[in-house]
């Protein structure tokens, strides 16, 4: 039995679409927690049944709800872990539910009925909910008829998005805005985007659509494939995708092309004249490709309202574009477009222009002021920018008469006056929500220019951005007057030249402010008071050159509940800094995470820290030790001397430590035994490492691994003994030429070498294992194929083997419910 279980719950985990953390359950939370204190109301004499089945009801609720437990509820679960047993059956549950709640509420019903636990496998696996079954079909059916008459438009119209895709949010919600389909507020004034994200909060809460993943800041969403089905089906063929060339249905207004490499050069030939067309989508592009886009497409498609060519390499559009004079929305987001066409500003309907990512764009046009609609001009960029550098070198004049705008996620001051803008732009734009970056401050002529962007009025900002170049003019006096709204949450501040900071930096009326960034301050000697920002969690100064002591009396302020709410403090490129001196009122109460990036002059920390779990420090050669962090769990050590081998005595209770770049020969005698509580220990980068201690590793270890560690030549013998081990990685270690038996490790699952071309032949491995992977091992690879070796017979019996990206072996069965021993 527990061999099936094993086998099953890494199938489960290996599969990306069974994640429980994006599994859309919220719909059926609140049932269930009904369901949990309806049993409640009779605890004492119903005591016996609720611990039968209440793992199932936990196990639903742990990813479903967003309203927490109430603290008797939680009461009652807290002796119920969620283990491996009770996470296998909420991820066959969750697998039999297909993404809709109705099914998850049928079977918790019927599971809630049944007190024998044993029957429980037959229920599970009894229930027909198959595509084809008409019960599944009822059900989705009815989901969407009971939604609100406001909603059924929006979720019809969203089967535009391919199955093969994922969207965010403000994505779609600004199509549903060219469309029409969000209807205002006849109770308020507010805007059309907070009544879509109204629309589009319930469908995800009602599981029409479902969290795939974040991206950056944002959430992706995607559609099941039932779920698409389902508004394909009740768009009444107006919404279509095509992929190679087909005939359209004559009712089509909204068209989804998934591009083909092999009709990129003739894509448009492909698509049918429609004149009824409202909304055209280019999927699955890459920069790579460009589009030949006709120079009649404003002809071709009259009526579009929607149009998006994201992600695909095109560095211009026709300037028939501007003949489009229904288009409501442009998307041009990851494309290389350098320049737009003045044509674009005769699109008088235009709401939306999305250029985020358009690193090569270097302005936009000069009559844009006429595009008196426009809400969103997105000029965000989400790269890395040490890979990418933003080429906008200018805005408009008179872009601040498109009082509308809801986003303008970059302003760029010109050195050219004459034609171009000045700050003085953003003065009337105060309905601007989410991030604005302001660059070239130093262009700025005085404090009275800067005040004229009346920041202040801003309140709808949630993110501010303010950055300077090389050139010094008054800094000073200009980011006084550059104080934002007190709503904002997150304060960037680069480039800043003066000496000391502004007054309104460190104000408690920011009491929203969440998050602070201080880049290269060079001249600055003293950090601030900003210990008295009450809700401020992450705090990062980097470059702060001029900075070589810190006292935390000053760092702190008068305060005597300073940085109450900091979490997260990170210390980067500050080359000259020696000493952080303590202070009993700067205790740090909250702080859980320290990062201490290339201070290469810092010596040691004298803080108390008694909530402090994970440090971090890099690139600091002069550290000299840990103390006085007693909930300390997470060590990661990078090209930072060999101090962690003093303070590995000092560490109470780690469970994870990563140790990379360090120019350690070998690892120290008996320190494998010190930490009974380490469960995850990686080691790469060593460079010069040849040999680990067989006491190695600490004995309670489940995961383990060791890459990029080329003059490594064996790994411990002491690896045999771990009882506890589940994973191991061993990559790009070239000087190995075997591996210990591991055939007494018998809780090991996972094994993965990579790049380790002198290893000839596979270890011993226990029964245990049930997922073996091997790339870029030529002599194993080719041993592990060959079916007459004993390398082949090793690998004959695990479950999953894969060689060189390609499974070569499965033995995986149609999996079935199956209820774990711990739960019989």
């Amino acid at each position: 039995m527990s061999m099936a279980i094993s086998r099953l719950l890494w199938a489960f985990r290996s599969a990306s679409y069974l994640n429980i953390s994006t599994f859309p359950m919220a719909a059926i939370a609140d049932l269930l927690k009904k369901e949990l204190l309806q049993l409640g109301n009779d605890f004492n004499a119903k005591q016996k049944r609720l611990a039968s089945y209440v793992p199932m009801i936990q196990a639903v609720l742990t990813g479903a709800g967003k309203t927490p437990l109430s603290e008797q509820q939680k009461i009652w679960l807290t002796d119920l872990k969620d283990n491996d047993a009770v996470r296998l059956i909420k991820e066959q549950v969750i697998r039999k539910c297909k993404g809709i709640p109705f099914i998850a509420a049928s079977l918790g019903h019927k599971v809630r009925l049944e007190e024998d636990r044993r029957k429980w496998a037959s229920i599970l696996q009894g229930e027909d909910w198959s595509s084809n079954s008409n019960d599944f079909k009822r059900a989705l059916q009815l989901s969407y008829e009971q939604l609100d008459s406001h909603l059924k438009p929006c979720f019809a119209y969203s089967s535009i998005v391919s199955q093969k895709f994922q969207f965010e949010e403000e994505w779609l919600i600004q199509l549903w805005m060219a469309q029409g389909l969000i209807q205002p507020n006849p109770n308020s004034n507010e805007p059309m985007e907070d009544t879509g994200r109204s629309y589009f909060s319930t469908l995800v809460e009602q599981s029409f659509f479902q969290r795939a993943h974040i991206t950056g800041e944002q959430h992706s969403y995607c559609l099941s494939w039932m779920m698409h089905d389902l508004a394909l089906g009740v768009s009444a063929e107006e919404c279509h995708t095509m992929e190679g060339s087909c005939t359209l249905p004559e009712q089509v207004r909204h068209l989804t092309v998934v591009f083909r490499k092999e009709i990129a050069t003739n894509l448009f030939e492909k698509i049918p004249r429609s004149e009824s067309l409202h909304t055209l989508i280019i999927m699955g592009g890459s920069s790579d490709f460009s589009m030949n886009i006709p120079d009649d497409l404003g002809v071709r498609f009259a009526r579009l309202r929607a149009l998006d060519f994201s992600n695909f390499g095109i560095s211009d559009l026709p300037e028939s574009i501007g003949k489009l004079k229904h288009l409501r929305c442009l998307q041009l987001r990851g494309t290389k477009i350098k320049c737009l066409p003045e044509s674009i500003c005769s699109l008088y309907n235009l709401q939306t222009l999305g250029l985020r990512d358009c690193y090569e764009l270097s302005g936009l046009p000069g009559k844009i002021s006429n595009i008196s609609k426009l809400r969103h001009i997105d000029l965000a960029m989400t790269c890395n920018p040490c890979q990418y550098v933003c080429s906008l070198r200018c805005m408009p004049k008179g872009i601040g008469s498109l009082t509308d705008l809801q986003t303008l996620s970059r302003f760029v001051i010109s050195q050219r006056r004459t034609d171009k803008t000045d700050i003085s732009e953003l003065a009337n734009l105060n309905n601007l929500h989410g991030q604005l970056i302001i660059s070239n401050l130093h262009l700025v002529k005085d404090s009275e220019e800067a005040l004229q962007a009346r920041l202040a009025s801003k309140q709808f900002l949630k993110k501010l951005e303010l950055s300077w170049g090389d050139k010094v003019r008054q800094t000073e006096q200009i980011l006084e007057r550059l104080n934002p709204s007190s709503s904002i949450e997150e304060l960037t501040i680069s480039g800043y030249s003066g000496i000391t900071c502004p007054s309104w930096l460190w104000s408690p009326d920011y009491r929203n402010l969440v998050t602070m960034r201080l880049y290269d301050f060079k001249n600055c000697n003293v950090v601030p008071p900003l210990g008295q920002l009450p809700k401020l969690e992450n705090l990062h100064l980097k470059g702060w050159s001029g900075l070589t002591s810190m006292n935390c009396s000053n760092f702190c302020g008068r305060s005597t509940d300073a940085f109450q709410s900091l979490k997260k403090l990170h210390f980067e490129k500050l080359d000259n800094f020696q000493i952080w001196g303590g202070s009993e009122r700067c205790a740090f109460p909250a702080l859980l995470e320290l990062v201490l990036e290339n201070c290469s002059n810092l010596e040691k920390l004298t803080h108390y820290l008694p909530s402090l779990t994970k440090i971090t420090v890099e690139g600091s050669l002069k550290f000299d030790g840990l103390w006085n962090f007693p909930s300390l769990k997470y060590v990661n050590v990078i090209a930072s001397g060999e101090w962690i081998w003093k303070s590995w005595g000092s560490l109470s209770s780690p469970i994870s430590i990563t140790l990379c770049a360090l120019p350690t020969v070998e690892f120290p005698l008996g320190l494998g035994w010190t930490h009974p509580s380490l469960q995850c220990l990686e080691i790469s980068h060593c460079e010069s490492l040849k040999y680990i201690p067989k006491d190695w590793p600490p004995r309670n270890l489940n995961h383990l691994s060791v890459k990029h560690c080329s003059q490594l030549r064996e790994l411990p013998s002491g690896i045999r003994r771990l009882q506890a081990l589940e994973d191991i990685e061993i990559i790009d270690c070239p000087g190995l030429t075997r591996l210990p038996d591991m055939d007494g490790l018998t809780s090991l699952l996972r094994l993965e070498i990579s790049d380790c071309g002198s290893i000839l032949c596979l270890p011993r491995l226990p029964s245990s294992v049930q997922f073996l992977s091997i790339n870029k091992c030529p002599q194993l690879s080719s041993s592990c194929k060959n079916e007459h070796s004993e390398d082949h017979w090793k690998i004959n019996r695990i479950f999953s083997v894969w060689i060189d990206g390609d499974q070569v072996f499965s033995s995986a069965d149609e999996p079935r419910f199956v209820i774990p021993a711990k739960l019989q």
